[in-house]
């Protein structure tokens, strides 16, 4: 009897092994059949299981063995260093994309690849209008006098914020917290210069942190999925920007108008170069909601994990603190506090945030296949995803000694910055907001290093995921 019920129990679980087996194959052989003429070649790689394909070892990479690395390791140890590998992530059929040199060709190939993203108003509009609408929304952000303009208020904001911070009895969450000033700093280019209801900003705050947790999960758009709470939020941020774009039209009739001072008036005034109409409502809400999708949640985790690197490393914080004590030197006694041009002074501290960029690039860039593209000798399908991963780059021995260590002082050596090397993406659709990154950056640092310590109430707790997890307090220096 009992050789019966181990007989039974082998033959049981050779048979679950033998089905997980087969079901881990499914979604491979569907995809080689589905593709497998001579139009079609595809790249090695492993597309895991049915429905969820590769999520489950992405996720594992990042939460459980606190190493992004592990994952793109898997695909390269696995089926050899060849740059392009198939997957199954985030509910698409995907290319992972290891090389920087093919990365560029994507990211500068605007004829044959997308961003893909549903809430981008651009997202079926053509080459040229996308072109024409990417110049009309960010020529007021990137030039030197542009960004001048709104150097006043974020130096207000980043110092009332820092204030609140350290008059919390409570310990905070970093990057939480830091998301605050840097949506209110968005707020104000995108649509500042008036006054907003709080109310509707706090709102507009709310439910596009519930649609960038979505988002990028699996498109599961049935109730109770992060995915379905992401399509909801967006149609709530969608009224709340049609509520602020009719009260501006209603008081441009009543002429009650400021000179042009934010994007959403920029889009207001522009016309198209024939003359003809300006840009639709739905164009502009649909803008707005892009750049608000994108434009400041970077921001909040670059600024967490600098301070995080600073506290980490106590001669780094020195010689950072050191630079910004010299600026407040040569000041002279009759300026009022930190100015715009001092910014460019900043030359260390400018490499502690190329270097915070660099280990901290954790995040893959997607792109999706507008045709069939032929790339890197592979020709992949319509419609597939491309997921970059900058982590790759960064963490190359080839082209940075030791590059796992937070080392500021690496950047001393390098006349140009490596061609691998692009934080905010290369090509027409590089990110548009670097300037204005870099500028709230600088000035949160810049109070940060002088004013401030930040004490972690758990310094061991979770590695893999510091910027969510880590808790402490702000602690003002005395004068």
């Amino acid at each position: 009897m009992e050789f019966d019920s181990v007989l039974l129990y082998t033959a049981l679980g050779v048979g679950i092994l033998t089905l997980c087996n087969m079901l881990k194959h499914v979604n491979g052989l569907f995809y080689t059949i589905k593709f497998c003429s001579s139009k079609y070649h595809l790249p090695p790689g492993d597309m895991g299981w049915p429905f969820i394909g590769n999520m489950i070892l992405f996720m594992k990479s990042f939460k459980t063995y606190g190493n992004p690395g592990s994952f793109v390791s898997y695909f390269v140890t696995k089926f050899g260093p060849v740059g392009m590998y198939k997957a199954y992530l985030f509910g698409s059929p995907s290319i992972i994309v290891t090389t920087p040199e093919v990365c560029k060709k994507i990211f500068m190939d605007d004829d044959n690849f997308d961003r893909g993203k549903s809430n981008s108003a651009s997202s079926t509009a053509s080459n040229q209008e996308d072109k024409r609408l990417r110049r009309i929304t960010t020529v007021h952000i990137r030039t030197h006098g542009s960004l001048s303009f709104y150097f006043d208020r974020i130096n207000e904001i980043v110092k009332n914020s820092l204030e609140k911070f350290a008059a919390k009895e409570e310990a905070i969450y970093v990057f939480p917290e830091l998301k605050k000033p840097a949506f209110e700093v968005l707020m104000l280019i995108l649509i500042g210069g008036y006054e907003t209801s709080q109310k509707l900003l706090d709102v507009v705050f709310e439910e596009t942190a519930i649609l960038i947790r979505g988002f990028h999960g699996m498109p599961i758009n049935i109730p109770g999925f992060a995915y379905n709470r992401a399509m909801k939020a967006q149609g709530v941020i969608t009224q709340m920007f049609k509520m602020i774009l009719d009260e501006r039209k209603l008081m441009i009739a009543e002429n009650k108008v400021r000179p042009v001072s934010n994007m959403l008036d920029m889009m207001l005034d522009a016309q198209d170069i024939d003359g003809g109409k300006g840009l639709s409502d739905d164009t502009i809400v649909g803008l707005l909601l892009q750049y608000t999708f994108a434009g400041y949640e970077s921001v909040a985790k670059v600024a967490s994990k600098t301070i995080m690197h600073l506290e980490k490393h106590p001669g780094i914080l020195h010689k950072a603190k050191e630079e910004q004590e010299q600026i407040v030197r040569r000041r002279p006694s009759s300026s009022a506090g930190l100015n715009f041009d001092e910014i460019r002074q900043m030359k260390y501290l400018s490499k502690v945030l190329d270097e915070t960029l660099r280990v901290n690039s954790l995040i893959p860039i997607f792109r999706v296949a507008k045709t069939t593209v032929n790339l890197n000798g592979y020709t992949i399908p319509k419609g597939w995803k491309f997921l970059t991963f900058l982590w790759s780059f960064n963490m190359d021995p080839n082209t940075y000694d030791n590059p796992m260590e937070f080392n500021p002082s690496r950047w001393d050596d390098m006349e140009t910055k490596p061609a691998s090397y692009f934080p905010f993406g290369v090509g027409p659709k590089m990110c548009p907001g670097s300037n204005v990154a870099r500028l709230s950056l600088s000035v949160i640092l810049h109070y940060f290093l002088l004013s401030y310590r930040f004490e972690q109430a758990d310094p061991d707790k979770s590695k893999t995921k510091p910027l969510d997890n880590c808790i402490g307090k702000f602690k003002k220096l005395s004068a």
